[in-house]
């Protein structure tokens, strides 16, 4: 019993280490078809924003529709009633884990662990539930408790030609052993020294362990703990004009050459390690179920980006003025030298010119349409060796959080009629939102000044400090710059569900109470917004809730017919009710 605790809550300290230096038990189906849910994959996510994902909400279950709109169409993003999977609740044996700053749920936190997540429950958004009111997108429950996995070992090897090209899984379980534990494991690894898309790589582990405890017929202790480190290079979208000149819709301008080897400007960081403590109840008839949560996770997410001053020419190489269309319309339709410009500019022959270089400089060499990463260590250097600065720099852009989430759930059969649960669930997120400074490129110092205000201001106005209270700071690698403010998210809610069975009629009730505040702190005091950019913002404080009413009727005859509605006012998430947060 002492070793057994012992390992309890040795794997709760192993997540929270690492963080520092996703389902209810009844009406859970196991499917053993990898296909018969939502897939989704990391190029799915969006690459040029910070948080944003368009994967297809993940379900499982047997609705016909669910099932080959799923598999069939994911492919091609889709999306139940096109809804964002914001407006979907995902769940972990019982706990929301859905980001209080975005709405989304992080699969990329999962990612690798299929085995581990293959038991889950898929829900529409007026389905009795037993773990929560679904959202208008739906909801999905993983159970990933340590009793629920098949006892044996697995080992699968796979490639692709995706965003990694081979990845390696093995999961152990020994199933519900005789003394009342049950252990699960499972570690991965994805990766690629190059991706389908040139000057992508791809390096991700992930790891899951799970221990269970039972307590006679009545009560059961569990703990989960998993987590996906992951580095990836980025791809970016650019025009049409790129792809042709290219002659490659895989062109991705977010790579070039450093002294012949390829080096990637935008690199995300992520790792969301986090640790659930399951707590299950059940009477001894089994017509009472109580399950309380406990879960923290501690998220980091960083992506870096290329940085100029106002001084320096754009260094993307698919910036608008280094293409060919930059000097204008040098071509008719009929593919000769035209008139149509109305400044007449292809009757000027030093124009075409231009033109013609662009386009030869864009398709001799494949370096010539890629960042000249070797170009800017020489500008910056020089510039420095002239008294300057750090004309071109490489910085990252950090989304950080800590999140406390708290649930308790209650399931109670009264008859084979009818069926209520209700439950409670507390969350706080505080998110860190901050810039560092990735790399010089040769340079040694940087000021922090807000480029676009010393075009507008001057370079000694109060405007162009990015902190009036550090004027004209000194910038070293490692070093905050830029914004660095902090948001904190606080969410309450109280639920309920009703359910009435006959053999031709099925009514279903739901109800949501919710209360949600958020505050911004600032931690530098922008010069554009003086007054209230540094400090706190004051608590903003939302009242929500809704309801839901399904009723559905089976004639004998295998047919089915439904009628649901509903209606609820739910908080502005945090990262909108901010005008400009970075400011």
């Amino acid at each position: 019993m002492k070793k057994g605790t012992f390992l309890l809550a040795a794997l709760w300290c192993v997540a929270g280490a690492a963080a520092r230096a996703q389902h209810p038990v009844a009406d859970t189906v196991r499917f053993q078809d990898d296909n018969a849910d939502f897939t989704f994959s990391e190029s799915q996510l969006d690459e040029d924003g910070d948080f944003a994902q368009t994967i297809s909400s993940v379900t499982a279950k047997s609705d016909p529709f669910l099932y080959n709109v799923g598999f069939r169409f994911s492919p091609m993003r889709f999306r139940v009633r096109a809804y964002d999977n914001m407006y979907a609740n995902t769940y972990m044996n019982g706990l929301r884990l859905n980001d209080l700053e975005l709405g989304r749920f992080n699969y990329a936190s999962i990612g690798g662990l299929n085995d581990a997540t293959r038991n889950r429950e898929g829900l529409n958004a007026y389905d009795f539930s037993t773990f929560g009111t679904p959202g208008i997108g739906g909801a999905t429950s993983y159970n990933t408790r340590a009793s629920q996995f098949a006892q044996g070992k697995k080992l699968s090897l796979s490639a692709t030609n995706r965003n990694y090209v081979g990845r390696a899984l093995f999961t152990y379980a020994t199933g519900l052993m005789s003394n009342g534990w049950a252990l699960a494991a499972s570690v991965g690894y994805r990766g690629a020294k190059e991706g389908q898309i040139e000057g992508t790589f791809y390096n991700s582990a992930a790891y899951f362990l799970a221990a269970e405890k039972r307590f006679g017929t009545n009560h059961a202790l569990s703990l989960v703990t998993y987590g996906a480190p992951t580095e990836r290079a980025q791809q970016a979208a650019s025009t049409e004009e790129a792809y042709w000149l290219a002659n490659s819709h895989y062109y991705n301008p977010n790579w070039g050459y450093q002294n012949g080897e390829k080096r990637n400007s935008r690199v995300v960081r992520a790792f969301a390690p986090t640790s659930i403590l399951t707590w299950d109840w059940n009477s001894d008839n089994n017509d009472t179920r109580l399950t309380t949560n406990l879960g923290y996770t501690y998220s980091f997410y960083s992506g870096t980006s290329l940085g100029w001053n106002g001084n320096a020419y754009d260094p993307r190489p698919d910036y608008y003025k280094n293409f060919p269309s930059g000097v204008g319309n040098v071509w008719g339709s009929d593919g000769t030298r035209s008139n149509a410009n109305e400044h007449n500019v292809a009757d000027e022959d030093f124009l075409f010119k231009q033109w013609e270089t662009l386009r030869q400089h864009w398709t001799a060499n494949k370096a010539n349409r890629q960042i000249d990463w070797d170009q800017l260590y020489f500008v910056n250097r020089r510039n420095e060796q002239e008294g300057g600065e750090a004309l071109y720099y490489q910085e990252r852009r950090h989304n950080d959080q800590s999140v406390w989430a708290l649930s308790s759930t209650l399931n109670h059969t009264f008859n084979v009629h009818h069926r209520i649960a209700l439950g409670v669930q507390f969350n706080r997120t505080h998110g860190m939102h901050y810039k560092t400074m990735a790399d010089l490129l040769g340079a040694t110092r940087y000021t922090d000044l807000d480029k676009f205000a010393v075009n507008d201001y001057g370079i000694t106005s109060d405007e162009a400090q990015n902190d009036v209270r550090h004027p004209n700071r000194q910038i070293a690698k490692g070093d905050r710059f830029g914004y660095d403010y902090n948001i904190d998210v606080t969410q309450a809610e109280a639920w309920s569900n009703y359910r009435f069975t006959s053999p031709h009629w099925t009514i279903t009730l739901a109800g949501h109470i919710d209360g949600t505040s958020m505050e911004r702190d600032g931690r530098m005091e922008n010069g554009r917004y003086k007054n209230n950019s540094f400090g706190k913002s004051g608590l903003a404080k939302f009242l929500g809730g809704g309801g839901k009413l399904g009723v559905a009727y089976s004639p004998p005859f295998n047919h089915t017919i439904a009628l649901s509605a509903g209606a609820g006012t739910q908080a502005p998430l945090a990262r909108n009710a901010f005008v400009a947060p970075r400011a």
